[in-house]
């Protein structure tokens, strides 16, 4: 008999494999300056990378959506592995689809569309449960893990650019 998993877990577990495999941000070095925000700090890193999570989801139809939450504050800040007093924000977005959305249109779309970016890597890889992912990474630092997932929801998880952490330890919430 095989074991059955709780419907959410393979969204957690994707998660959990994002921010272990993309923690350390980039293996550039980049200044507070130029580390991907506005403001080289948490809000302009934030503010990007929620941006970008939305650019992403904009490629499933607008009429086959029929939720979205999208994660805008955290309990959390990282460390960026190699980079000391600088930590990235964690986010997520989820998007509640009809049946009947083509997964690999929306995925081939999206790759499409990053790979012809500047300063952008996709990586696609298909897991053991035969369902396609992406690992879109910029050249600042932002990781972004796309698949569809139980629901049928496209999963978006993020990773901002690293940004300097002063005065941020301790806080409730980022």
């Amino acid at each position: 008999m095989k074991p059955t998993r709780p419907s959410g877990f393979v969204a957690v577990a994707a998660a959990i494999l994002v921010v272990a495999s993309l923690g350390a941000c980039s293996s550039s070095s980049s200044s507070s300056s130029d580390a991907g925000s506005e403001s080289g700090g948490l809000a302009g890193a934030k503010s990007a990378t929620l941006k970008l999570e939305s650019q992403i989801a904009a490629f499933v139809p607008a009429d086959m959506v029929t939720d979205t939450q999208k994660t805008t504050v955290s309990k959390v800040i990282y460390p960026c592995l190699g980079h000391s007093d600088q930590s990235y924000w964690p986010g997520t977005e989820t998007v509640s689809v009809k049946p009947g959305v083509d997964n690999d249109a929306v995925l081939t779309s999206i790759a499409s569309n990053w790979t012809n970016k500047d300063g952008w890597t996709v990586f696609q890889s298909t897991g053991d449960d035969g369902n396609k992912s992406l690992s879109i990474k910029s050249d600042k630092g932002q990781s972004f893990k796309v698949q569809f997932v139980d629901g049928p929801q496209l999963s978006i998880t993020s990773l901002s650019s690293c940004f300097p952490n002063d005065g941020l330890s301790g806080k409730s919430s980022y």
